[in-house]
């Protein structure tokens, strides 16, 4: 028999069992357990429970994978003859997304044409320590709107004269989009490491 109930203690709602285990070496320990339960009975059908727990306390930062076909407690052990370590984790994180292709947005407007205008302004001057009004004349650019004259119809479909339409022109709203493809790499989220045993301390009654 591996758990031995040294004594108990009656409690509210439970009772408060201290025992002797070996396990790994002959260690003491405490549980609860329920009020009406036989101790010894209780410690017995849960005697992997009790040794997975310890384990636990004694490798706190154990990451241990349930193995397939394997109880908790067994594959705690497993992982510890493998060498008490956690396995790496790694991840794909994306560095750059996809980008669908995308054809330009084209948009319609009415061209304009570029020139030269005179303009003239009055400005007043200080020449000679007097204030004297000049007309200035600059050249400044100009875009104005392109029209052009097309034949004019009546219902009947008879030429009456002409009229006169703006001329358009198709322009870029939005640049056309190369698609690109998605790229990614591997992630080290928590690189293998050794989980270091904490010494048994026993509970003193």
């Amino acid at each position: 028999m591996a758990i031995t109930v040294n004594s108990t203690r009656e409690n509210e709602d439970d009772q408060t069992v201290f025992f002797s285990i070996d396990y790994d070496g002959t260690k003491k320990w405490h549980g609860d357990v329920p009020k009406d339960a036989d101790p010894q009975e209780w410690f017995d059908a849960n005697e992997d429970f009790v040794k997975e727990r310890m384990l636990r306390l004694q490798y706190r930062d154990a990451d241990v994978p349930q193995l397939e076909d394997k109880t908790p407690l067994e594959s705690f052990e497993a992982w510890i003859a493998g060498g008490a370590k956690n396995a790496e984790i790694s991840e794909e994180r994306i560095t750059q997304a996809a980008v669908p292709a995308a054809d330009a947005v084209m948009g319609e407007r009415q061209k304009t044409v570029e020139g030269e205008e005179e303009v003239t302004t009055t400005e007043i001057v200080e020449e000679d320590g007097k204030m004297v009004q000049k007309s200035v004349t600059k050249t400044v650019v100009t875009n104005t709107p392109e029209t052009k004259e097309v034949p004019l119809f009546d219902e009947a479909g008879e030429e009456i004269g002409m009229t006169t339409v703006p001329v358009m022109e198709s322009y870029e709203i939005t640049p056309a989009v190369e698609a690109v493809e998605e790229t990614s790499e591997t992630i080290v989220v928590r690189p293998e490491s050794v989980v270091e045993k904490t010494p048994w301390k026993d509970t003193v009654e």
